[in-house]
């Protein structure tokens, strides 16, 4: 078991530069021929905060700077996760020329997928912090938690990814529903609310929802200026591990299959 370990990660480590080309093409082909390019990356979902925090300020009565803080601080991990769950789905599909004729550890499809949206989400990040710090907020020493966040977030995304990006494989139909499971699963999850407004069995799908502990991982440092409290980190370890090994179970289980199947 040690001896197929070892040299699964010698596989991916060898891999690295072709790991690194394929980030690179994600990043470089998402805007390609578009006149802002890259900046995109930035603008929507900037542009997509800003206009749900104005709304949802406006019908909540909010006020707007506190609840813009409040809004960033739950969708940027959670930007991060499901596009990472929705893209993976067709990480093995949209690389089956590839998989067919070069043999390549198949891990490094959804894990650049991975990577690059983590980039993703660590710009949007930083432009969301210099929006927060115009409109009024600030910034505390809190901030130094963030990547101990990303990384808890990266292997809860990861491990979820691999699962749906073998599931698809067998079932293609699978992409598409995710999407709407997505939809149903953002309201469902703490981000336009806070968990305590809750009343009757919602509470209760709340609370086994596995992404909102996460969420707090962000919102505690962005929105309280605090750290995260002991109980919502050591639930983000148990889950994210959780999901990492269950994510390379079923991809080691199924990764021989995979070619046949495309």
């Amino acid at each position: 078991m040690k001896t197929k370990a070892r040299t699964f990660i010698e596989e991916v480590h060898d891999s690295r530069y072709v790991l690194s080309q394929l980030v690179l093409q994600q990043l470089i082909l998402r805007y390609r021929r578009t006149v802002l390019g890259y900046l995109w990356t930035l603008i929507n979902p900037l542009l997509m905060m800003t206009v749900m925090a104005l709304v949802f300020a406006t019908l909540f009565k909010a006020e707007l700077k506190t609840f813009a803080v409040f809004l960033f601080a739950g969708m940027i991990p959670w930007n991060f996760f499901s596009s990472v769950v929705t893209q993976s789905g067709s990480s093995f599909i949209n690389n089956e020329a590839l998989i067919k004729k070069i043999y390549l550890p198949k891990i490094i499809f959804p894990l650049s997928i991975t990577f690059a949206l983590l980039i993703d989400s660590v710009l949007s990040f930083l432009a969301l912090s210099v929006i927060i710090m115009t409109i009024g907020g600030s910034l505390s020493w809190a901030l130094i938690f963030i990547p101990i966040s990303y990384l808890l977030l990266f292997f809860f995304a990861l491990g979820v990814g691999l699962i749906m990006s073998v599931a698809t494989v067998f079932f293609r139909d699978l992409q598409h529903v995710v999407l709407i499971a997505m939809q149903g699963l953002f309201f469902l999850t703490p981000i336009l609310y806070r968990p305590d407004e809750l009343m009757g069995n919602l509470v209760w799908f709340v609370r086994l929802n596995p992404v909102v502990p996460f969420i707090d991982l962000f919102r505690a440092p962005l929105y309280l200026a605090s750290l995260p409290t002991s109980g919502v980190i050591l639930e983000s370890i148990l889950i994210s591990l959780s999901a990492m090994s269950l994510g390379l179970f079923v991809f080691l289980r199924q990764q021989r299959q995979i070619v046949f199947r495309l």
